[in-house]
């Protein structure tokens, strides 16, 4: 019979080398699930301004942001507080602002999320949502979220607001409401 001793070291190092197998902190091959990879930014970027052109190659939109993050596999890049420079046809020039924003790259649509304003810097008015979409190729801008256009005195409130920025209108849907001061005489002959 085997002494004493030699058993117990045969049963430590038996038992030494099943905790090794079984240790979870040895490597192990993880397949990278590709789906995954699909949702991991490319860029971070800090005080970054981002130019998108058009076809003629001129700028359509210029965004700046403090802080932008590009997922390249969905050609999507996300920014907060972002300040963007919209130009129509005419090459008259709109500005957009809102809490955070998403730019499709592929399609040119952006998407501003909370406190969203389009301001038209050469005729004063100024339309507030809380989401506003806009798509640069048709300078067309939209909101299905509640929206007030403004030029004080006058303000406006829709449920949906549709303007294209090219032909300068605007399409308010959905329990227009509104107030429209009456032009007084003195505001008609001043000139």
């Amino acid at each position: 019979m085997l002494p004493r001793w030699l058993w117990i070291a045969g049963m430590v190092a038996l038992l030494g080398g099943l905790l090794v197998y079984l240790d979870p902190r040895a490597p192990q091959e993880v397949a990278v699930d590709p789906a995954a990879q699909a949702e991991e930014p490319n860029h971070v970027l800090e005080g970054a301004d981002m130019t998108l052109f058009g076809a003629d190659g001129l700028i359509q939109q210029s965004i700046r942001t403090p802080h932008l993050v590009h997922i390249p596999q969905d050609s999507l890049t996300q920014v907060e507080m972002p300040r963007a420079r919209l130009f129509d046809e005419q090459r008259r020039e709109w500005l957009a602002s809102a809490d955070s924003g998403t730019v499709d790259i592929a399609s040119h649509h952006l998407t501003l999320s909370g406190s969203a304003r389009l301001v038209a810097p050469e005729s004063g008015w100024q339309l507030d949502s809380e989401v506003l979409h806009y798509d640069s190729r048709q300078a067309h801008a939209w909101s299905d979220a509640p929206v007030v256009l403004q030029h004080p005195p006058q303000h406006m409130r829709a449920l949906r607001m549709d303007t294209w920025l090219n032909d300068s209108q605007v399409r308010l849907t959905g329990d227009v409401q509104g107030y429209h001061p009456a032009a007084t005489h003195e505001q008609e002959e001043t000139p």
